[in-house]
């Protein structure tokens, strides 16, 4: 539909001698949109009519496969060593001893993202925790320990680490 358009515009002015003015009034289009495909009709191009793409050419920066391999190496590298961390610092921090250049935290994540290397918490889920302090009967607060704590944090509640059973 579009390209008719253009096409019939463009014939328009090169066959019948119709004024651009006239053309493009008649169509509803902008003056910049005739001109566009007027010179886009004279490059001599066949398909000139087509829309190109909006893309860019080149990737202004893709992390190439050896840094890909390299990172993907070190990260298996360090989960089949017992107690040793994985995470993205663990990675920069063996990079780093091997005199190897690395990218930033975010590029690493994206990286293990998308090989599915990113392991959640399958102990407990997140956004439930246990308090600090247990709140009494009459409103007071108690801390777990017995020694009397709850001054020190005024009602607000101190997230140890997560639980899946949620606040106490």
């Amino acid at each position: 539909m579009e390209e008719e358009t253009r096409k019939n515009a463009i014939f328009r002015y090169m066959v019948d001698g119709e004024s651009p003015k006239d053309i493009y009034t008649n169509l509803h289009r902008s003056k910049k949109w005739f001109f566009k495909w007027l010179k886009r009709f004279q490059s001599s191009d066949s398909y000139w009519y087509e829309d190109q793409s909006r893309a860019p050419l080149i990737k202004i920066r893709e992390t190439g496969q050896r840094e890909k391999d390299l990172i993907l190496s070190t990260r298996q590298r360090l989960e089949s060593e017992p107690f040793a961390q994985i995470g993205v610092s663990a990675i920069k921090w063996e990079l780093k001893k091997l005199g190897l250049p690395f990218p930033s935290d975010s590029t690493i994540n994206r990286i293990l993202n998308r090989e599915g290397l990113v392991k959640k918490n399958r102990i407990c889920s997140q956004g439930y925790g246990i308090p600090l302090l247990h709140r009494g009967a009459g409103g007071e607060q108690h801390s777990p320990d017995g020694s009397g704590g709850s001054s020190l944090h005024k009602g607000r509640w101190k997230v140890l680490c997560p639980q899946c059973d949620g606040p106490v």
